[in-house]
């Protein structure tokens, strides 16, 4: 008996002292390692150095690859942005001036400029304010700027926007300056010469300066009315003595400008396909119009062929039967990306064509903002591009 507890005693102090012997030094090395004491072997140094170099050699491939990637879409989309250019008609000093401007403010998608008439005015806004222009530079500037507006057609969409301050009026828009003088209320022609970001400079020729006496603190109203859109006026003064040689009037941009007419919009011809809902009048609640609109997913859907269109109408052929009074909600979400949302509008004359040809419509925007009505005049002016393209390439006949 005690021979076999002595043996058993004996193994296991024989098996605590081995394997405190192998646990010992393996404890206190990992410590050292932590506390960096002692450096790890060759063998895990060259593995470490290894993953290192192989991790730092993917990095700088996917770095570089992604550098080339972003070259070539770049140098595609330069290449996209020049040959719309060239279609647009525009010389090479246009494409130079927006190829910079577009480097220099690092836009993206570069080819939508020349669709997009916010993108444009965004891109030129950027360029303008990272630039130091002389006043001849300016002026050189804004001439090449006028001019890829002309080609593109974005003048005809900024005349019928509405003016968010005196900063927006453009060059050469006519105006009536008025100014009290004891008891006479006293008008004069003039048109804008230029507007700059502190300044309007107006032309002086047909004011009586020398009977006015104009000083720096008199009250001038100034009025004005832009085509397709509406009238203005504004009340200011002097921003400095005016220029009796070169016959210019220099007045402050002031802190608001009221918008006094509802506009009047001229029709254009053109010409596209689209698809509306149709309400009777009498199933119409003109008090519940988002109601309406959620009826509207159940009811069948009708084409429509446009003959021409306004910011406040429309006229269109189409094979369904309408009266005046009802309803309908246009869709253009398939012609243009800004227009989600059927458009309301109400018809104000319908009459049945000749040989069956269906009848001819033509409808009101009903319930519209001005907002809404900015957006529609420069959907308008996309279509009239698009139809005046399709024609220029059209086959000969």
């Amino acid at each position: 008996m005690d021979y076999l507890q002595f043996l058993i005693t004996g193994l296991v102090k024989l098996w605590t002292d081995e394997t405190l012997n192998f646990l010992v030094p393996k404890v206190q090395r990992w410590k050292d390692i932590q506390t960096g004491w002692t450096e790890s072997s060759p063998a895990i140094n060259a593995v470490i150095w290894a993953l290192g170099i192989v991790l730092a050699g993917v990095i700088t491939f996917a770095v570089i690859n992604a550098r080339r990637e972003k070259a070539k879409r770049l140098e595609r989309e330069r290449i996209y942005f020049e040959r719309k250019a060239v279609e647009k008609e525009l010389e090479q000093k246009h494409i130079n001036l927006l190829s910079e401007a577009i480097k220099l403010t690092g836009i993206s998608q570069p080819y939508r400029v020349l669709d997009s008439f916010d993108i444009f005015q965004h891109l030129i806004q950027r360029y303008e304010s990272k630039q130091k222009f002389s006043e001849q530079e300016s002026g050189y500037f804004k001439q090449l700027v006028g001019e890829i507006k002309d080609k593109v057609g974005f003048n005809k969409i900024e005349k019928t926007l509405q003016l968010g301050s005196t900063r927006d009026i453009q060059k050469d828009q006519p105006v009536k300056i008025i100014v009290k003088k004891k008891d006479q209320v006293l008008e004069y022609p003039s048109t804008v010469i230029e507007t700059k970001s502190d300044q309007l400079i107006l032309d002086s020729s047909k004011i009586d300066l020398d009977f006015l006496g104009l000083d720096l603190n008199t009250k001038i109203d100034v009025n004005f009315y832009r085509e397709s859109d509406a009238g203005y006026s504004l009340s200011t003064t002097l921003s400095a003595r005016p220029n009796r040689e070169k016959n210019l009037l220099y007045l402050k941009h002031p802190a608001k400008m009221d918008r006094v007419q509802a506009r009047s919009f001229s029709r254009m011809e053109v010409h596209f396909r689209f698809s509306f809902y149709h309400i009777p009048k009498d199933k119409f609640n003109k008090v519940e119009i988002d109601h309406n609109l959620d009826k509207c997913e159940n009811l069948p859907v009708f084409a429509g062929d446009t003959d021409d269109i306004s910011g406040g109408g429309l006229a269109f052929r189409t094979q369904k039967k309408t009266a005046k009074g009802d309803f309908l909600y246009l869709n253009f979400q398939m012609l243009s990306d800004e227009h989600t949302e059927p458009l309301l509008s109400e018809v104000v004359w319908s009459h049945k064509g000749k040989e069956d040809k269906g009848y001819m419509v033509r409808a009101k925007f009903y319930h519209i903002t001005d907002n809404m009505q900015d957006g529609l005049m420069k959907f308008i002016y996309q279509m009239q591009r698009r139809f005046a393209r399709r024609l220029k390439f059209a086959p000969k006949r």
